[in-house]
């Protein structure tokens, strides 16, 4: 155990580590100065087959690289959820050939599969798993620094380019993973509204969806001074739990998610909104630091056996009965949420205004047009065991939740989320 001038048995410590970025309409153009700046001579553009082939937004980005001297190809290999089989594709693709950085173009699953191609072409490893998280995992640290990667978000809610995680599902194992480290965390974003424009309502809705439930796990995570102090700094995890910091984040990212989604949604071409849902989902990338927890835990199974769903929605579908199960514990926290999301708590006792929490995500769900529950997704009574055996495994997420879980209180939600209304 290290001994530091002040000793405590619980963590003193969280950590503050946030992307350097660009945000506003038209900064896209600067990648070529950007990837110049960070020595990038020779790039590989990670995107997926809809966006280039249905938007301008990958062959535009190339352009802007070779106008700054910078060679460019393009990969569109991204799946719509990274899928282990799929990336394994690229890392091979992008395997000797001399690529001295990368360039995310697209949502979530871009993003994630150009940290992972940036790992395992850096620091190869026979094993795919061997860098995933324990206890599916290897939790092999990653050995050093990668390359530079610049992060163009075309979604409005992972906030992948603000965090160390990388996130993939296992085929075989029918399980979502992820691979968490600091040196995962890319070097440069440019957040650029207008290219957030072309994205259709639907899913407008589930990543801006997945946004606000990275910023409401975030921000009821366990505090960070409520951990064991680590035995070495290398010891503490990525998600630390909340902190000052990431809560003025979230704070700020629910109150414009909840002003700002519905309009993004019914009206694509709203820039304003556009803008601020994007600035949402970038400060709701807190959730590296922070961490997120049982709906992020909870959806892992689902997408395990359903790989076409978006990610935010596979989330959002338990959210409101976690709600429900975090309510005794962290009641003010959740009555702060439902204030933010619009519901009018003045004269309610802390239990009542709490409750409208759940209330509000409800609605706003509904207003998304998003599913009812679980049983939409094709899942019975009679796959929650199965379900709930796949989510206990996920103790890096449930770790974060301040509300011991267990695999019966796991099965209670899932079986309350069949049917949310």
């Amino acid at each position: 155990m290290f001994e530091p001038f002040y000793s405590s048995p619980n963590d003193t410590i969280f950590t503050i580590r946030n992307v350097q970025a660009k945000f506003g309409e038209g900064v896209s153009s600067e990648v070529g100065y950007e990837a110049r700046r960070l020595g990038i001579k020779k790039a590989l553009i990670v995107t997926d087959k809809n966006i280039n082939e249905n938007t301008k937004i990958p062959s535009k980005i190339k352009e802007y690289l070779e106008e700054a001297g910078v060679k460019a190809e393009i990969f569109d290999g991204t799946h719509i959820e990274p899928i282990d089989t799929e990336v394994i594709k690229a890392i091979e693709f992008a395997k000797g050939k001399d690529y001295d950085g990368f360039i995310a173009v697209g949502g979530g699953s871009s993003i994630d599969t150009a940290k992972m191609i940036n790992l395992y072409v850096t620091y190869p490893t026979p094993d795919f798993k061997d860098y995933i998280a324990p206890p599916t995992g290897g939790g092999k640290p990653v050995p050093g620094p990668l390359k530079p990667l610049i992060c163009i978000p075309t979604t409005a809610g992972t906030g992948s380019e603000n965090t160390p995680v990388a996130i993939v599902d296992l085929v075989k194992e029918k399980l979502k993973v992820g691979i968490s480290h600091p040196y995962l965390l890319p070097s440069f974003a440019l957040l650029d509204p207008v290219l957030t424009i072309s994205l259709p309502p639907y899913y407008t809705a589930s990543t801006g969806i997945d946004a606000l439930m990275h910023c409401i796990e975030c921000y009821t995570a366990i505090p960070y001074y409520a951990r064991p102090r680590p035995a070495s700094p290398d010891k503490r995890p990525v998600y630390i739990g909340s902190n000052p910091v990431s809560d003025i984040f979230v704070e700020k990212a629910i109150e414009l998610i909840g002003k700002y989604l519905r309009k993004a949604y019914y009206n694509p071409y709203d820039i304003e909104a556009r803008r601020n849902m994007l600035l949402a989902a970038h400060l709701g990338g807190a959730f590296g630091n922070a961490g997120v927890h049982i709906s992020h835990a909870l959806a892992y199974p689902i997408a395990g056996r359903r790989h076409d769903l978006p990610h935010g929605i596979t989330v959002a579908i338990t959210g409101p009965a976690m709600l429900e199960f975090l309510e005794p514990i962290v009641p003010e926290r959740l009555a702060r949420i439902a204030q933010l999301l619009g519901e009018k708590i003045e004269g309610l006792k802390i239990r009542e205004a709490a409750a409208l929490a759940k209330e509000a995500l409800i609605k706003l769900m509904k207003d998304l047009n998003l599913p009812s529950g679980i049983s939409e997704f094709g899942f019975e009574e009679k796959d929650i065991r199965e379900l709930s055996e796949g989510a206990i495994l996920q103790q890096r997420l449930l770790a974060v939740s301040p509300r011991p879980v267990t695999i019966n209180d796991i099965s209670e939600i899932y079986k309350k989320s069949l049917h949310n209304w």
